[in-house]
């Protein structure tokens, strides 16, 4: 059946829209949880307590303690009413992302303590958070989720330690600068390329790494202020570590375009563990007894330890 060109631009639109309102809020739906009861009796826990599954790596066990390492956050929050506006427009995201690890908001860390940067519309002239899953103290993102319920997933790229310091730098420099902002209508436009990838190209060229993009002059650009929580860290990462510098360029990705769901598709991301966010250090505490390479970057197993 051909469908009117018209029809399917207002179609099209209407979905952008309510996409780019449920993106403003940087909120999610709960996914169907379940229970790794090994990783449970490895921390001692009964197999009912919400634990989720830290992801063994035989390339993890032969890192060193010398390495360096930078963590991004994927968060899919929990809200208790069901029927709130927020879980509604969530279905949107879900039904238009392409990726299998679904979320609507995305930190970037540089150790595993419960403390990720995070952009996050604000009223404040403040939209870069330190952001707790376990004490979410003023952050009026983080408050309004079930802690118990909403889920985070962790993820690490392994850098030089240049690239380490570069990138810490320049996160912390955004953090430093009231220029730094949230860019509400750029969310339209992703959404627009959101349903694009979902509905409109094949299977094989829906992926982060399959050209949806063309490279932009924002991606590299000295003095851009405005961003969307994912392109941020994207922009973060194309500025600093080389490896994803040439991956963008090769694949002419724009950081503008960078879905949540997109980061755990870099080249060289590796998924470290899941887990609620109130258990939050109990996945990261985990990985760092599992893990030498991470001992140092949990700063509360190290103190425990000497």
């Amino acid at each position: 059946m051909r469908v009117n060109k018209k029809v399917l631009t207002i179609i099209l639109s209407a979905l952008s829209i309510v996409f780019a309102m449920f993106a403003f809020n940087c909120r999610s739906t709960f996914v169907e949880r379940t229970v790794d009861e090994k990783i449970a009796l490895q921390l001692g826990l009964d197999k009912g307590d919400d634990v989720f599954q830290v992801y063994v790596s035989e390339e993890l066990k032969q890192n060193l303690t010398h390495d360096h390492w930078i963590f991004i956050r994927l968060y899919q929050p929990y809200y208790d009413n069901p029927l709130c506006i927020e879980n509604v427009l969530s279905k949107c995201i879900q039904f238009v992302d392409v990726n299998p690890d679904y979320s609507s908001h995305s930190a970037i860390g540089f150790s595993l303590d419960d403390g990720f940067y995070g952009l996050t519309s604000s009223n404040s002239g403040h939209n870069l958070y330190l952001e707790s899953c376990t004490n979410y103290g003023k952050n009026e993102y983080m408050k309004k989720c079930n802690i118990y319920k909403s889920v985070e997933i962790t993820y690490a790229l392994k850098v030089s330690e240049e690239e380490y310091k570069k990138a810490k730098k320049l996160v912390e420099s955004y953090y430093d600068d009231t220029r730094t902002c949230y860019n509400i209508n750029q969310n339209v436009k992703i959404a627009w390329k959101a349903v694009g990838r979902k509905f409109f190209s094949p299977k094989d060229k829906q992926q982060f790494a399959a050209k949806p993009f063309s490279t932009s002059n924002d991606t590299f650009c000295e003095d851009k202020y405005d961003f969307v929580c994912s392109s941020f860290i994207a922009y973060v990462l194309a500025n600093s570590v080389e490896s994803v510098h040439d991956f963008f360029v090769e694949k002419q990705i724009d950081s503008n375009y960078v879905m949540p769901s997109d980061l755990a598709y870099i080249p060289g991301v590796i998924k470290l563990f899941k887990t609620t966010w109130v258990d939050y250090n109990i996945g990261a505490k985990n990985v760092a007894q599992t893990y030498t390479c991470f001992a140092t970057y949990y700063h509360d197993y190290v103190v425990s330890e000497k």
